[in-house]
């Protein structure tokens, strides 16, 4: 439908003006058509999870974003999506098997940052990087 959110049109802009970034493709929230990831939720029921990027660098690397809300001021998230920890932790499983890159990636002061270790809310947390760290 065209509409972005923040973190959405952040991280558009970053692989725009990226001299690394060969390609993108913005991924479907839904369908048969669309790359997804099974996940499990808190009483065991699976649901499809749709990351929103397939990134292409230039030196051949394949990366797999997806965006979430950021945080507002220290401590305050603005991720409103209950389900992240598990869609991180279904992701993270799935890359490793796969071995692909992939990350989480959230902005704080419009700047994003990347995690693919263990995932928290807090953006101060040494696993979240700046995303220049990984393309």
């Amino acid at each position: 439908d065209g509409i972005r959110s923040l973190p959405e049109r952040l991280f558009e802009r970053y692989c725009e003006s990226n001299k690394n970034v060969d390609w993108v493709y913005k991924n479907g929230d839904t369908g048969q058509e669309y790359f997804s990831v099974v996940y499990v939720d808190s009483i065991q029921k699976q649901w499809l999870f749709y990351p929103d990027y397939i990134v292409k660098l230039k030196n051949g690397d394949v990366w797999i974003i997806e965006t979430k809300g950021g945080e507002k001021k220290y401590g305050q998230s603005k991720n409103i999506d209950r389900q992240t920890e598990n869609k991180f932790e279904a992701f993270k499983q799935y890359a490793n098997n796969k071995n692909i890159n992939w990350g989480f990636v959230r902005d704080k002061n419009e700047q994003l940052k990347i995690n693919n270790t263990n995932y928290t809310e807090n953006m101060n947390d040494e696993n979240w990087k700046p995303i220049s760290n990984a393309f």
